[in-house]
């Protein structure tokens, strides 16, 4: 697995999940999900390190994969990143906090790229989202609403020799999914 996809840059290594002040619309904007179980829009100022435990991020990977040392704020989010360089997969954790209106901020901007609705995870609306499609490079990453305040990204990037056999955003999607269980932990 491996990161990026739904990024508008890099910062140092790590993506940076486009911004969007955009407020949502109320009458003729894209139908956001509900969120019928919220979980505390705090939980996005907290380690986005501490979103997959060790067990959770070995179950992601074939190898022994490394972490980097500290999360980064790239500015519009606190991200953390693992990876197993020998076979090119990431994955990552990003918690936005520039999406001060959780998923419709990413709604907001459906028509502007890269835009697919998946299955929720527990519960949770998971959207695919871009710049482009990157899923033919084995690159996806997925925003995740957890109330109608707070999303997260989580990213993947498919190991070298699997790009072209899978969708990488299902990978990223099992990435938010193994975010999720301890985000609700952790509230």
């Amino acid at each position: 697995m491996g990161v990026v996809a739904a990024c508008s840059g890099t910062t140092g290594g790590a993506v940076t999940p486009k911004p969007s002040t955009a407020a949502p619309s109320s009458s003729a904007g894209p139908q956001v999900p509900t969120i019928a179980n919220p979980l505390p829009a705090s939980l996005i100022q907290g380690d986005p390190c501490m979103a997959l435990t060790p067990t959770q991020v070995g179950s992601l990977f074939s190898g022994t994969p490394t972490r980097d040392p500290a999360a980064k704020d790239t500015g519009v989010a606190k991200a953390c990143f693992w990876s197993d360089v020998q076979r090119g997969s990431h994955v990552g954790i990003q918690l936005v906090y520039a999406w001060k209106h959780g998923l419709a901020d990413v709604y907001a901007k459906k028509d502007q790229g890269f835009f697919k609705e998946l299955a929720p995870v527990q519960g949770y609306p998971v959207v695919a989202y871009g710049p482009s499609d990157e899923r033919p490079d084995g690159r996806c990453g997925v925003a995740v609403g957890i109330s109608d305040d707070a999303a997260f990204e989580a990213d993947a990037q498919v190991a070298t020799s699997a790009v072209g056999t899978g969708d990488p955003c299902e990978d990223a999607r099992k990435v938010a999914d193994l975010a999720v269980t301890t985000l609700k932990g952790d509230a």
